[in-house]
C-alpha cells in the first residue's frame, strides 16, 4: 500500500496553523488525488481492453474449432485417388495437423498472456484503488479542522 507524504504538523501561528502553508499542502492533496483518479482510469481502460482482446480470442479459437471439426467430418476416401494423390493428401494432412497445433498453442498462449495482464491491470487498480481511498482519508481529516484565520 502506498501513502502519501505529510508533514508531521503544520507551522503554529498565533491563532493555530498556518493558512497558507495548511492551503498549500490541500492543493497538492488534491493534485496527487487527481494524477492517481487518471492513473487508475487508464489502468482500467486497459483492463477492459484486454478483456476484450482475450473475448476476440477466445472467439477466433471458437470458430477455428468449428472449421476444424467441419474439416474432421468430411474426410477424403485415400481409395478412391491414385498413389501420388494419396500422398499429397497425406502430406496436406500432416501440414493442416501442424497448423492447427500451432494455432492452439499461439492461442493458448495469447489467453494466457491476456489474462496474466489483466490479473496485473486489477492489481495495480486495487492498490490505486487503496491509495486514492488513504487519500481522500487524509484529505478529509485535513479538511474537517476549521482553520483559524489571522485577525
Amino acid at each position: 500500500m502506498t501513502t502519501l507524504p505529510l508533514p508531521e504538523s503544520f507551522a503554529l501561528t498565533i491563532r493555530g496553523y498556518d493558512r497558507d502553508q495548511v492551503d498549500e499542502r490541500l492543493a497538492e492533496l488534491h493534485e496527487e488525488l487527481h494524477l492517481l483518479t487518471l492513473d487508475r482510469d487508464a489502468a482500467q481502460s486497459q483492463a477492459e481492453l484486454l478483456a476484450g482482446r482475450l473475448a476476440q480470442a477466445r472467439t477466433e479459437i471458437t470458430a477455428l474449432r468449428g472449421q476444424l471439426d467441419r474439416l474432421c467430418q468430411t474426410p477424403a476416401d485415400p481409395a478412391a485417388v491414385g498413389t501420388r494423390v494419396s500422398r499429397l493428401l497425406a502430406l496436406a494432412r500432416s501440414e493442416a495437423d501442424d497448423l492447427v497445433l500451432t494455432a492452439h498453442q499461439r492461442a493458448a498462449a495469447l489467453r494466457a498472456e491476456a489474462e496474466d495482464a489483466v490479473r496485473r491491470t486489477q492489481v495495480q487498480l486495487r492498490a490505486i484503488d487503496e491509495v486514492l481511498a488513504d487519500a481522500e482519508s487524509v484529505l478529509n481529516e485535513r479538511t474537517a479542522f476549521p482553520v483559524a484565520t489571522a485577525a
